[in-house]
C-alpha cells in the first residue's frame, strides 16, 4: 500500500521475470504503427479537404475585378439638330369663331433657298374678301353717321349761341331800365354826409322817377301859383263889384277860376304823394324782378345751352368713334389679308433654308395629320408654320431623364433690361404721337426683335458636351450646354410616367483626328439630324477604384453604404462598401475594397429565392418591361433597376409605375 510491491500470488518470492524474446514481439508494433499513421493521414486529408479545399466554380456568377481607373459622369442621349437662330415664320391670320384661321393655298417646298421678300406660302384669304365688302359698306354709313353728328353739333352750338344771346340781351335791358328808374348818381352837394352815412350817402337819384317827381312838384308849385293869383283875382274882383266896376257875374267866373285852381293843386299834391309813396315802390319792384329774372333766364339759357352741346358732343364722339372701329376693322381686315401672303422676312441671309416647322408633339401623335403643313391644310392662330435656320450656328435639341437633370448645367445668363431701357428713352420723346406709337405692342415687340441678341448677358459657359452626327460618320464636334428647361417635356407625358427635360446643346467645334479643333464653316449640319449627345457632368481628379453599377445590392434605406458580393478563397462574401460618384456603367468604391478584389456582377443568383433585397444586375422577371412597365416598389425594367427613388441606371431604364425609378445608384451615392 505504502508503495511496497504487491504480493506474488504464485508464491515464487521477488524472482525477476524474463524480457520476451526479440523476435516474437516485433510483428505486433509495425501494423500498429502503421494503422496509427495511416489513421493521422486521413485525418489530415479530411481536414484539409473540409476546411482548405477551393471554392468550386459557379458556371452562373460573373465576376468583375476591382481596378483603379479614371471616373469620368456623363449623360448620354440621343437629340436632333437644329438651328441656334431661328426665324420662326407664324400664322398671324385670326382664328374667329371657326377654330382655325385659315388654309394653306400654296407653300414653297421644304428645304428651298429662299431670299428677304421671296413668297413662302399663300393663305386661303376669300373669306376675308367677303368680310372686307361687308365692312366697306359699314365704314360708309358710319361715316355719314359720323358727319351728320357733326353737322347737328355746329348747329345746336349755334342755336345755344343765339339763345345765350338773347337771354343776354334781356338782362342788359333790364338792367337799363332798372338804371334808368333810379338813375343813382354822385351828387357833390351830399358830401359831407359821406362821413356819417358812407359813400352811399354822396349817391342821390336822377333818373326817370325823379324826373316825375320834379315834374309833379313842379306842378304842384305851379297849381299854388295859380291858386294865389286866382284868390288875389277874386278878391280883387269882390271890391271891384263893390265899387261897380264889375257885375257879380264876372266876380262869381274869378271865385269859379279860383275853385278850379285849388282842386288842382289838391289833386296834384295827392298825386305827388302817391308817386313818392307807392308808384316807387311798385315800379322800383318791378323792375328790380324783371332784372332778376333776366338773369335767372340767362343762366337757364346758358344751362340748357351746355347740356344740349353736351349731348350732341356725346352723339357726335358716339359717331365718331363707332366710325373709328369700322375703320379700324377695315384696316385690320387688309392687314389680315395681306397676312395671307407669307413672304420671306427682312434681314435673311440671301440663299437661306427654309424649313416646315414641326412641333414636338406631332413627332410622336398617332395622328400623321397633326399640324402637318401641306396644301390644303388648316391652321391656327399664331401656329408656327415654316423655319429658317441660321446654320451657321446649329446645336442639338435633346432630352435629359429627371433623375439626371439637376447634374446638368447650361450657360449662366443676367438680363441687361436693354429693351426696357430702349422703351423708356421712346417714353421721353418730345412728340406726344411718337410716344403712344412706341408703346404699342407692335413697336415693343419689334424693337425687341432687333435687339434679341442683346437681351441676355453671358457669364459663363455650360458643360462641355461630345456631340457625333450619325449621317457624318465617325466625325465627332465639341460643345457645350446652351439651356436646360425648368419643367418637364409635355410631349413625352403620354409614353410613361418618366418625366424628360428638353436640353439645348450648342455645336461649337469639330474635333480633328489630330485633336485640334476648327470652326464649322459649311452647312455640313443639316436640320433634323440625329445626333448622340454625351455631356461630361462630372469627373473624378484621380483613378479610383470603381465597379459596375450593377454589381451594388441594396436601398436607400442604406444612406451612401451599400453593399457587394466579393469572391473569397472560401465562397462569396458579402460586404459593405461606401459610394461615390458614378455614371451609367461604373460607381466609385470609396470604402470597402480594395484592388484585385473580385466582384460579382449578377448578384441576385447568390441570393435566396425569397430574400427581396433591391439588385441592379438587369433581372426583367416581374420589374416591367425595357422601357419601364409596371414595376415593384424601386424597381424598372431594361438596364439596371431602380431603387425607388427615380435615380438613372442606364440609357434605357425606363419608370416602373408606383415608385419604381429609372435605376442605378441612389441618390444617397453622390458625396
Amino acid at each position: 500500500m505504502n508503495g511496497s510491491p504487491l504480493p506474488n500470488p504464485s508464491g515464487q518470492g521477488n524472482r525477476p521475470r524474463k524480457l520476451p524474446s526479440h523476435g516474437g514481439g516485433s510483428g505486433k508494433v509495425v501494423p500498429l504503427a502503421i494503422g496509427v499513421a495511416v489513421l493521422f493521414v486521413a485525418v489530415a486529408i479530411g481536414g484539409w479537404y473540409y476546411f482548405l479545399r477551393p471554392t468550386p466554380i459557379r458556371a452562373d456568377v460573373l465576376l468583375h475585378t476591382v481596378k483603379r481607373e479614371p471616373l469620368v459622369v456623363t449623360v448620354a442621349e440621343k437629340g436632333t439638330l437644329e438651328s441656334a437662330g431661328n426665324r420662326d415664320i407664324v400664322c398671324k391670320v385670326r382664328a374667329g369663331s371657326k377654330g382655325f384661321a385659315s388654309t394653306i393655298n400654296w407653300v414653297i417646298e421644304d428645304g428651298s433657298r429662299v431670299k428677304a421678300g421671296q413668297l413662302l406660302m399663300i393663305l386661303d384669304s376669300s373669306a376675308l374678301k367677303d368680310q372686307e365688302e361687308d365692312q366697306q359698306i359699314k365704314v360708309q354709313t358710319a361715316l355719314s353717321a359720323k358727319v351728320k353728328a357733326e353737322k347737328d353739333y355746329e348747329i345746336e352750338a349755334r342755336k345755344n349761341a343765339i339763345a345765350v344771346s338773347t337771354a343776354k340781351n334781356v338782362l342788359t335791358l333790364a338792367e337799363i331800365e332798372l338804371e334808368k328808374f333810379t338813375g343813382l348818381d354822385y351828387d357833390p352837394s351830399r358830401a359831407t354826409l359821406a362821413a356819417i352815412g358812407g359813400g352811399m350817402a354822396t349817391l342821390s337819384e336822377s333818373g326817370a322817377f325823379r324826373q316825375e317827381v320834379d315834374n309833379a312838384v313842379g306842378e304842384v308849385r305851379q297849381f299854388q301859383s295859380d291858386v294865389e293869383q286866382n284868390r288875389e283875382r277874386s278878391a280883387w274882383a269882390d271890391r271891384m263889384v263893390k265899387l261897380s266896376y264889375m257885375s257879380p257875374a264876372q266876380a262869381q267866373a274869378e271865385r269859379s277860376r279860383l275853385d278850379g285852381s285849388v282842386e288842382k293843386l289838391r289833386s296834384s299834391e295827392a298825386k305827388l304823394k302817391q308817386l313818392r309813396t307807392f308808384d316807387r315802390k311798385q315800379r322800383l319792384t318791378d323792375l328790380t324782378s324783371k332784372r332778376d329774372n333776366a338773369v335767372r333766364a340767362l343762366e337757364q339759357a346758358e344751362l340748357e345751352a351746355e347740356a344740349k352741346l353736351v349731348q350732341f358732343a356725346a352723339e357726335k364722339q358716339k359717331a365718331t368713334s363707332v366710325y373709328l372701329q369700322e375703320d379700324e376693322k377695315l384696316r385690320d381686315i387688309a392687314q389680315q389679308k395681306a397676312e395671307c401672303r407669307i413672304v420671306a422676312p427682312a434681314g435673311i441671309q440671301d440663299n437661306s433654308m427654309v424649313v416646315y416647322f414641326k412641333s414636338e408633339s406631332s413627332r410622336f401623335s398617332s395622328s400623321g395629320s397633326q399640324g402637318l403643313i401641306e396644301q390644303g391644310a388648316q391652321v391656327k392662330e399664331g401656329q408656327k408654320l415654316l423655319r429658317i435656320p441660321n446654320l451657321s450656328y446649329m446645336q442639338v435639341n435633346t432630352k435629359v431623364h429627371e433623375a439626371m437633370v439637376a447634374r446638368v448645367r447650361g450657360d449662366v445668363l443676367v438680363p441687361t433690361y436693354l429693351v426696357d431701357g430702349v422703351q423708356k428713352l421712346m417714353m421721353l420723346n418730345t412728340d406726344s404721337f411718337s410716344r403712344v406709337v412706341g408703346q404699342r405692342h407692335e413697336s415693343i415687340d419689334s424693337v425687341r426683335e432687333k435687339l434679341r441678341n442683346f437681351e441676355y448677358k453671358k457669364l459663363s459657359d455650360g458643360q462641355k458636351a461630345s456631340i457625333r452626327v450619325d449621317a457624318l460618320g465617325a466625325r465627332v464636334f465639341e460643345g457645350h450646354v446652351r439651356t436646360v428647361a425648368a419643367v418637364a417635356s409635355q410631349s413625352d407625358s403620354w409614353i410613361s410616367d418618366v418625366k424628360l427635360y428638353q436640353t439645348l446643346v450648342m455645336v461649337d467645334f469639330e474635333v480633328l483626328p489630330n485633336g485640334t479643333r476648327k470652326r464649322i464653316d459649311n452647312e455640313e449640319l443639316k436640320p433634323d439630324m440625329t445626333a448622340e449627345v454625351t455631356i461630361t457632368v462630372d469627373t473624378a481628379k484621380d483613378a479610383v477604384l470603381t465597379v459596375p453599377v450593377q454589381s451594388i445590392i441594396g436601398g436607400t434605406e442604406m444612406g451612401a453604404k451599400r453593399e457587394v458580393f466579393v469572391k473569397t478563397p472560401t465562397g462569396h462574401e458579402r460586404r459593405e462598401v461606401t459610394l461615390g460618384i458614378y455614371n451609367e456603367k461604373f460607381v466609385e468604391i470609396r470604402e470597402g475594397l480594395a484592388e484585385d478584389d473580385q466582384v460579382v456582377t449578377n448578384p441576385k443568383v447568390l441570393l435566396p429565392p425569397d430574400d427581396r433585397t433591391r439588385t441592379r444586375d438587369g433581372d426583367n422577371k416581374n420589374n416591367g418591361t425595357k422601357y419601364g412597365g409596371e414595376g415593384k416598389t424601386g424597381e424598372s425594367g431594361g438596364y439596371p433597376k431602380g431603387d425607388g427613388t427615380g435615380t438613372p441606371g442606364g440609357k434605357t431604364g425606363g419608370g416602373g409605375k408606383k415608385k419604381g425609378g429609372g435605376g442605378g445608384p441612389p441618390p444617397g451615392a453622390m458625396p
